[in-house]
């Protein structure tokens, strides 16, 4: 291994997204005395946190598909010489400075890993979902512009990448677990015995990362980001907060999708504090499950509705919650009965709940802690988790703007919310012209959510503009149903313009939702359609767990339209 940091080439011959980019700005810390992160750089955060940690251990609930002999529990340390000897293995199978890397494999940290070895080399980690169909891996690979890929045989069938297909859309393929019968593909055994590499972190302002939003309403938008925006957006986990900050003792539980953006910022704040990590893949596995139970974690973050189906491992009599001192949700709004369920399943005497609502584009932008109190009444209305909270003072600001104008709307009227802070992406690959349409030239970023900034600044969510209901809210209606009906597991209103909105839902054990009990929830609310009922696991997901509400629509309601436009999804 040798060190050149900051290799450079000429930008001439880069894709055209890696050279043109919307200018954006970073920031240095929060204020004067703040924690900031201790590196903002994907390829070395493994190589700090080895330096910080010491013997501090990171677990995970299986083996790594790159190293399947190798150990589930590792120091930082150890986790950063695997970062190494993958570095080695890609700059072998021609990996540079600028190539872009596409790692779409199944969910583990050694995703994580990848991108950081990519990033280490100098070329440009793409993070994909290992859930995607051909129709949406094809388009995202093709605006890649024929990137290196990494992957695993069930990705090559699932995403229909064929002998043909490959050598359109990629320029070189890694297998992780072996060529099987396929000769237009590397595995990734006949690169194990590579050493060689040269670190080249990219500079700061540069692209660093690409990952991509979830993708409910379609093909998923490629983000990508810098260290410089990577670090402002870790700023704020790095931070020394009152109450529920982040601390070394801590034992967190971690179960976010390891493709995801919210990785990126993660891992700075994680090589910053070094605290005991457990990081699971599956959140249904029995492996995540015992670690949860064994480990007893201290803070645990996952996803709303990984969370909602934790409900009932919650209430278990191994009681794997009993530690928690902080729990964390990211990404959409989550629901109060969750809330109400996980802080009532630790012995903790005053534990907290922190919302972060947050997007792949612009990191957090919005957070506000509850506590057993604020989440005490049944079927509040509305309820306390629509209001996601405050900006981060000193940091972002929030408005409402007319969909229409783009103007700002009053205090307390309904519009879309748009948000000013460092941090914000550089770019969506291959959509410029649809990140365009969500800036404007002073910085304020269009969420594509409609809802309200009161007059003290707190944002209250309403619905996607693109799911909106008339007259009412979605995201309230669904979370006030799943209160009183606490046998559902899933509730989902969907727009169906001209008509009632319809509600969608499932229930434990699928067990049919009694018409008594729909009617004494649906009493006090606006009129709904009757309701349909499906298995939980007939919903479709993105890998952030999200509906896909338009697929969901015209799977359910044929020839049903949104009442939103969706200009800015």
């Amino acid at each position: 291994m040798t060190q050149d940091i900051g290799a450079r080439q000429n930008t001439a011959q880069l894709p055209e997204f890696l050279r043109d980019y919307a200018p954006t700005w970073g920031r240095k810390r929060l204020m004067p005395l703040s924690r900031v992160p201790a590196t903002a750089h994907l390829g070395d955060l493994w190589h700090v946190a080895g330096e910080r940690g010491g013997s501090q251990l990171v677990t995970v609930d299986r083996p790594a598909d790159i190293d399947p002999d190798g150990a589930t529990e590792r120091t930082y340390g150890e986790w950063a010489a695997l970062v190494d000897r993958a570095a080695a293995w890609l700059y072998e199978a021609g990996v540079r400075p600028w190539d872009r890397v596409v790692i779409m494999k199944s969910n583990h940290l050694d995703v994580a890993l990848l991108a950081c070895a990519t990033a280490r080399i100098g070329a440009i980690p793409a993070e994909l979902a290992w859930t995607h169909p051909p129709e949406f891996a094809h388009p995202m690979l093709a605006r890649l512009e024929r990137p290196f890929l990494v992957t695993d045989q069930e990705r090559l069938v699932q995403c229909g990448l064929d002998e043909e297909t490959l050598a359109t859309l990629t320029k070189r393929t890694i297998v992780v677990d072996g060529r099987g019968d396929r000769s237009d593909v590397i595995a990734l055994d006949d690169l194990r015995g590579a050493t060689d590499f040269t670190v080249a972190l990219r500079d700061l302002k540069e692209p660093m990362v690409i990952t991509h939003t979830s993708g409910t309403t379609g093909v998923p938008k490629l983000v990508m980001h810098s260290a410089e925006t990577a670090h402002a957006l870790t700023l704020v986990e790095a931070e020394r907060w009152p109450k529920f900050g982040l601390k070394s003792s801590d034992v967190v539980g971690f179960c976010d999708p390891f493709c995801h953006q919210r990785l990126t910022t993660g891992m700075l704040a994680m090589a910053t504090i070094t605290p005991r990590m457990l990081m699971l893949s599956d959140p249904q596995s029995e492996a995540s499950r015992q670690l949860l139970v064994k480990h007893k974690p201290t803070v645990v973050e996952t996803l709303p509705n990984i969370y909602l189906s934790w409900e009932q491992f919650a209430r278990s009599a191994e009681r794997p919650f009993a530690n928690v001192r902080l729990f964390i949700n990211s990404f959409d709004a989550i629901h109060t009965r969750t809330i109400r369920t996980f802080l009532g399943a630790t012995d903790h005497s005053s534990p907290i709940w922190v919302q972060s609502w947050s997007q792949s584009e612009a990191g957090a932008m919005v957070i506000r802690p509850y506590t057993r109190k604020t989440v005490e009444k049944v079927g509040q209305r509305p309820p306390p988790t629509q209001v996601l909270g405050w900006p981060i003072p000193g940091l972002c600001k929030a408005r409402a703007v007319d969909p229409q104008t783009g103007q700002p709307v009053p205090a307390d009227t309904v519009g879309l919310i748009e948000i000013k802070q460092p941090g914000r992406c550089l770019a969506y690959v291959g959509e410029q012209d649809r990140h365009d349409l969500k800036r404007t030239d002073d910085f304020w970023w269009n969420t594509g959510d409609l809802g309200t900034v009161s007059s003290k600044g707190a944002v209250r969510l309403v619905d996607r503009e693109i799911d909106r209901i008339p007259g009412a809210s979605a995201i309230e209606l669904e979370d006030v149903l799943l209160d009183l009906l606490p046998q559902t597991t899933e509730v989902v209103i969907l727009p169906n313009a001209g008509n009632l909105p319809v509600p969608v839902l499932s229930t434990a054990g699928d067990i049919p939702l009694d018409k008594d009990d729909w009617a004494k929830a649906t009493a006090d609310l606006p009129e709904l359609a009757e309701p349909i009922q499906l298995r939980w696991d007939e919903f479709p997901r993105t890998a952030t767990w999200k509906i896909r509400r338009v697929q969901l629509r015209e799977q359910l309601l044929s020839g049903a339209e949104a009442i939103g436009i969706g200009r800015w999804t």
